[in-house]
């Protein structure tokens, strides 16, 4: 590019307003990438002083994915096998990852504000395990800022054993309605003490995604009005892909077992083919009676066959 064609682009973003630059920068401000940013603000003194506020922001963010890089990083084995050493995750690795295995890696709340932080920067990530990193806050945080598209080729998503409370439902619910993980095809909320008023939180929007095919809940403290919120007055196209939906383990009674027949019995649930964790107990409910559970294997063995 000729340099008068150069002094011509940067008149005319020195001519956009406060808010268009921001909106250009923020498309920019890649935290696992954050050069081209950067070299926005180099083009000429006159964007730098507007965009130094924004720049240190984008600093600190580089620096945080860069710390959980090291913090989650992957183990490897010594020559011969007789230690583990941690190989930090570079920003690259990160951004370029498709799977991310960190499960009990006692990830803290900061750790998962992080992560939802980069997520909308990993587009070819597909698997994230975050299996027993308990800590109260961290779901919530992780969750919250995740907007529309962030983590676009996320299919298996688990948080099993990760203190799952009803605010980290309700940022999960929000994010997945904003348009985030719109892949998603498994989630994985095993015993995290999830209680009605999760579920009732979570059940509108799980209904309603287009890819889902398996959602453990199984282990909860989940009883009747918690099923009652999944499986009621079901349309045509809720959970309509979805073929494992974990419910063993929990407080469910006769009254639940009901409910699960009747939807069944609706036509609702159209792909389902299981209610229990294969690796488990296959009664549906220790609290249930033993004729309100065979109703419940009836029901799928009768839709198994309409398959």
């Amino acid at each position: 590019m000729a340099a008068s064609d150069d002094d011509a682009s940067r008149c005319l973003l020195l001519a956009l307003s406060h808010d268009e630059l921001g909106v250009i920068f923020d498309g920019l401000a890649d935290p696992l990438q954050p050069v081209v940013a950067f070299a926005l603000s180099s083009t000429c003194l006159g964007l730098r002083t507007p965009l130094l506020t924004a720049l240190e922001a984008l600093w600190q963010r580089h620096a945080r994915a860069k710390a959980l890089g090291w913090k989650a990083g992957i183990l490897k084995t010594g020559r011969h096998g007789s230690a583990l050493n941690r190989v930090a995750l570079s920003c690259a690795d990160l951004r370029d990852a498709e799977e991310l295995d960190w499960r009990d890696r006692g990830l803290t709340t900061d750790d998962m504000a992080t992560l939802g932080l980069i997520l909308p920067w990993m587009p070819r990530l597909k698997t994230l395990d975050l299996f027993s990193n308990g800590v109260v806050a961290g779901m919530h945080a992780l969750f919250e800022g995740l907007g529309h598209g962030a983590a676009p080729s996320l299919c298996y998503l688990n948080c099993a054993e990760s203190d799952f409370g009803p605010a980290a439902a309700e940022t999960l619910a929000a994010a997945l309605r904003r348009g985030a993980m719109p892949k998603l095809e498994e989630l994985y909320l095993g015993e995290n003490g999830i209680t009605n008023e999760s579920v009732a939180i979570l059940a509108p929007v799980l209904k309603k995604l287009a890819a889902l095919k398996l959602v453990d809940l199984g282990m909860n403290d989940i009883a009747d009005e918690g099923v009652a919120s999944l499986l009621d007055n079901l349309g045509k196209d809720d959970f309509k892909t979805l073929k494992g939906l974990y419910l063993d383990g929990n407080i469910l009674s006769d009254k639940s077992c009901a409910t699960v027949v009747a939807a069944l019995k609706a036509g609702a649930l159209p792909a389902i083919e299981a209610l229990c964790h294969p690796e488990y107990d296959d009664v549906f409910s220790e609290y249930a009676s033993a004729e309100a559970c065979e109703a419940v294997d009836a029901a799928l063995e009768q839709r198994s066959q309409q398959h």
